[in-house]
């Protein structure tokens, strides 16, 4: 993402860097206030995220007993961090600087429902007869911008 923000925009590296630190961290922020909000459905969907927040060995071994241990704060806290932090270094500073602070929750939760649509239409893929070329073609878009065109925000 750095040198791609660089690539794209300019400045000099720390200035990108920090620019980059600035969303991920305003992101973060916005998303930490909104879950506070969210139903329990809407929460548990995210759960996900924080089990790949974990170390591998500790999900396996303690996951089942995270509510019970681990207190709701630090789990909305790690959840908004790596939703943060997904939007960010998928589709760029821009992306997420240019959503009203208010919508940004919503979209992040449609952003991960588009994903997951995303990853079903790519294992479809893989299953069909097609010259291979072209199927390393289409998952390659699908990787780049599926979700965030499923979503219609350009």
């Amino acid at each position: 993402l750095l040198f791609r923000e660089f690539e794209n925009y300019g400045g000099s590296l720390p200035q990108v860097s920090k620019v980059i630190s600035d969303a991920v961290n305003s992101a973060t922020d916005a998303l930490a206030i909104a879950l506070e909000t969210f139903s329990e459905q809407d929460r548990e969907k995210l759960l996900p995220l924080f089990r790949d927040h974990l170390p591998k060995t500790m999900a396996d071994m303690a996951f089942d007993h995270v509510r019970e241990r681990v207190p709701e704060q630090y789990i909305r806290n790690a959840i908004a961090s790596c939703l943060a932090s997904k939007l960010v270094y998928k589709e760029g500073t821009k992306f997420v600087e240019t959503l009203p602070k208010q919508k940004l929750a919503a979209v992040a939760l449609r952003y991960l429902e588009k994903e997951h649509e995303v990853a079903v239409l790519k294992e479809a893929l893989e299953g069909t007869a097609m010259p291979e070329e072209e199927k390393k073609s289409i998952l390659k878009l699908l990787d780049a911008g599926g979700a965030r065109t499923a979503l219609g925000i350009f």
